[in-house]
């Protein structure tokens, strides 16, 4: 029987106990249908929920499983998976009369990234820029990428790469991300 989840918004609040599995997995990722499977990491029980009323964002909730398990799903609704990285790199905002910095960059997907600066604060949506960054694996490729922000919040800066006839996540950036 598939019926085995009880569903309750998930608060910071929430005490745990002996039964409650920490979050530390990857999380449950909303497919294109707008569904997403949830699995007990205790009993391996499925079950399949709709996004629809979670949709926007990513969302955490706490999980009862009818082996008596409790644990948090981070629902993700994202298209790409991103890669956690802490890479130095520069930036040149063609927006912004070619105003220049360092960045960190935060994570990578084959989408876009997101970074930190703290050289110049003043970005703006659809700015284009281009940024440079050295990759942190074997061979410190060097990758140069034309990026539009969409997405400005406190700390960080998101971005998505512009794609001028290449993929964006071909050769070594590619590579990268998927391993």
């Amino acid at each position: 029987m598939l019926i085995f989840y009880h569903i309750f918004p998930y608060s910071y609040s929430i005490k745990r106990d002996a039964n409650m599995t920490k979050a530390t997995g990857s999380p449950t990722y909303v497919r294109p249908d707008n569904t997403a499977v949830i699995t007990c990491p205790h009993c391996g029980r499925q079950k399949t929920i709709q996004g629809d009323s979670f949709k926007g964002h990513k969302h955490k909730f706490k999980v009862k499983c009818t082996c008596k398990n409790v644990f948090i799903v981070n629902l993700e609704f994202r298209k790409r998976k991103r890669k956690p990285t802490n890479l130095r790199g520069t930036y040149i905002n063609h927006s912004q009369q070619d105003s220049n910095g360092n960045i960190i960059v935060k994570n990578l997907s084959v989408s876009g990234l997101e970074f930190t600066s703290y050289d110049h604060k003043d970005f703006k949506v659809d700015d284009e820029l281009t940024v440079s960054f050295t990759l942190d694996d074997e061979h410190l490729s060097e990758i140069t990428k034309e990026i539009i922000v969409k997405d400005i919040r406190k700390n960080s800066v998101g971005c998505e790469f512009v794609r001028s006839g290449e993929m964006a996540f071909d050769g070594p950036l590619g590579f990268y991300i998927m391993h």
